[in-house]
């Protein structure tokens, strides 16, 4: 008995991200960017860059990278988002002399200011200070200052807890 076969064109297209809060505004550009002028509705797209932020914020840890991948059909789109935690270098033990100068910690990248200004904006519409938010949120007064300062960014299980406090970051 023959068997019916279809064969679909496919496009297959992927990014790599940093795994940080910050990265969620390109991400779903990315998204959006790929499904432009596909017949994937507005609401459809909006809904697998959600699912796409939440297994961003599922991750384990804030430090590696992310992958997302479309699989774009005539009809339809699928996403996979594959995470990859940061793997330092290691030198070769050959190489090392003693002499050798322990190399400095890379330097941290700037963290954008988006975040900070949008938490900062989000804490001064709920009325909240600092302390009151760090309790909303389950961390130290400390941290949430060093949040809407800048000089630091959420883990991503904080994300979350974020998100689920005082709404979609970056909306």
């Amino acid at each position: 008995m023959p068997e019916n076969i279809e064969i679909l064109p496919l496009e297959v297209v992927a990014q790599a991200f940093p795994a940080r809060p910050a990265a969620l505004p390109d991400v779903r550009d990315f998204v959006r960017r790929q499904l432009t002028g596909t017949p994937v509705s507005d609401e459809d797209v909006r809904v697998l860059c959600e699912r796409v932020a939440d297994v961003l914020l599922d991750a384990a840890g804030a430090a590696g990278t992310i992958q997302v991948s479309l699989r774009i059909f005539p009809d339809s789109a699928e996403v996979d988002v594959l995470f990859a935690p940061d793997v330092p270098a290691i030198r070769p033990a050959t190489a090392a002399k003693a002499a050798d100068p322990v190399p400095a910690p890379a330097p941290r990248p700037a963290v954008p200011q988006s975040f900070s200004n949008w938490l900062a904006a989000r804490l001064r519409q709920e009325g909240l200070t600092l302390e009151a938010a760090a309790r909303r949120l389950d961390v130290s007064t400390k941290t949430v200052s060093r949040w809407v300062a800048g000089t630091t960014e959420p883990r991503l299980r904080d994300l979350y807890r974020i998100r689920e406090t005082f709404g979609e970051p970056f909306h």
